[in-house]
């Protein structure tokens, strides 16, 4: 059911093929422009990591023993991330250790992938199964802990 409040003008039907055209030509110049608005402000982003540390930052870092060429925003909030982690910031210390690439899903999915790609290119495929005399290897299957027991039920 359409919204009440909506726009009375987004529930009209597309009647001729110059009509979707013109709708989707205007569509596809929004989403450009959505696009090109979040390129630029990754690129914002980075500029103002990449940039020396200054002030309070800077003189921690210097304390820490960083080199000049070292002492960026990025390495302040790295630094500072660490700290968290270190008195107990269980989230804090998740964030580092992903951005680190420490996760071990990460590392099992890396791992599958580039097992999937050798495969592929020996000529095996990536069904596991040995093109020549049929034998499969073992396979190892990650199944990620969902809190709920075998009746499907949540409670233990």
């Amino acid at each position: 059911m359409a919204n009440p409040k909506g726009n009375p003008q987004n529930l009209q039907p597309v009647r001729t093929t110059d009509e979707a055209k013109k709708r989707g030509a205007a569509g596809g110049k929004k989403s450009g422009a959505a696009r090109r608005k979040k390129r630029d402000a990754r690129q914002a982003i980075r500029y103002v990591l990449d940039m020396a540390a200054t002030g309070k930052l800077d003189e921690k870092l210097e304390g820490l023993g960083f080199d000049e060429e070292d002492r960026t925003n990025m390495t302040g909030l790295t630094v500072a991330m660490m700290m968290r982690a270190a008195s107990g910031d269980v989230s804090a210390y998740k964030a580092l250790m992903d951005y680190g690439g420490f996760h071990p899903d990460q590392k099992l999915k890396d791992r599958e992938s580039r097992a999937r790609i050798a495969a592929m290119e020996n000529g095996g495929g990536a069904s596991g199964v040995d093109q020549e005399d049929g034998v499969g290897d073992d396979v190892l299957i990650y199944m990620p802990e969902n809190g709920r027991d075998d009746d499907g039920d949540k409670n233990p």
